[in-house]
């Protein structure tokens, strides 16, 4: 390239244009078998758990309590946000190297388009297919509590539209933090595969692991894993939710409850620091 063109490529913006997300966008939703896979875990996992809660439910009321009760949309939402966080993962680890998989890195160099502006566009398109989905996954578990509840039991804990509003926000953080780091990793390695399986790793154990026992001489650094955040974000209408993790069953706060502001700073600073991570990888490759 001559200097001409570099110093064109300097000039050229970093934030992404419209048509540039729009693009990054069509690619994702292309990609058949990975969409079926968001759409399972985000759509799919709340209408199948909520017909199944149903049909035994309409089986033998006696035994079952109604598909809208509390305690199912604990679980649901719980549900829901494991293995949205799985779905997101991917979707974030697949934006983040279709490029180099498809052999379109160099192309889209050599076009002259910032290496910034083409990373930051796949943020916006990768989460308005993950939060639309989760939004409308969301909406069901929140119609089947609304009006599928136990009517005669009026003076037991009901979930509260609030309650709702703070869960469907809680949820697409959750979902955020997968898509971001799923997407910064995927940048640096440069795969897929492997940063889906370390975060599976991560959602499915590590964090269960660390958020379930205290560590002498190593509190702060558990406080430090961005799903022990979370855990202590929860509200408490997902509080008692069955989970997938060791031991299954309702997931409690076994350590030190975090300050506000420590929370949020290990939240925000997962999402920067691997976005960062990610842009300076795609900004440093080789074409």
């Amino acid at each position: 390239m001559t200097q001409h063109s570099l110093a064109a490529g300097r000039r050229t913006p970093w934030l992404p244009p419209v048509p540039l997300i729009g693009a990054k966008l069509l690619e994702l939703r292309k990609r058949r078998t990975l969409m079926a896979v968001t759409v399972a875990f985000t759509v799919g996992l709340p209408v199948i758990f909520y017909g199944i809660r149903l049909l035994y439910h309409l089986g033998n009321p006696a035994r079952y309590a109604p598909a809208g009760a509390p305690n199912a949309f604990a679980t649901a939402g719980t549900l829901m946000a494991e293995f949205g966080f799985i779905a997101a993962t991917a979707l974030g680890a697949t934006a983040g190297t279709a490029d180099l998989t498809d052999g379109m890195f160099r192309h889209l160099v050599i076009t002259g388009r910032s290496r910034l502006a083409l990373y930051l566009a796949r943020i916006p398109a990768g989460l308005s297919i993950l939060l639309s989905l989760a939004a409308a996954g969301f909406a069901v578990a929140c119609l089947v509590t609304a009006f599928l509840g136990s009517p005669e039991l009026a003076s037991a804990v009901t979930v509260s539209p609030g309650d709702m509003i703070r869960s469907g926000l809680w949820l697409e953080l959750d979902l955020v933090i997968g898509f971001t780091v799923g997407l910064g990793l995927g940048s640096l390695m440069g795969q897929r595969t492997v940063p889906v399986i370390l975060l599976i790793v991560l959602e499915i154990l590590i964090t269960p692991a660390l958020a379930d026992h205290v560590l002498p001489y190593f509190l702060n650094g558990e406080r430090l894993v961005v799903g022990v955040a979370m855990d202590q974000l929860k509200p408490a209408a997902l509080a008692g939710g069955t989970t997938v993790g060791p031991g299954g069953g309702p997931r409690g706060l076994h350590i030190p409850p975090m300050p506000t502001w420590a929370m949020i700073t290990v939240i925000v600073g997962w999402i920067i620091g691997w976005s960062a991570i990610g842009a300076w990888k795609m900004t440093t490759r080789d074409a």
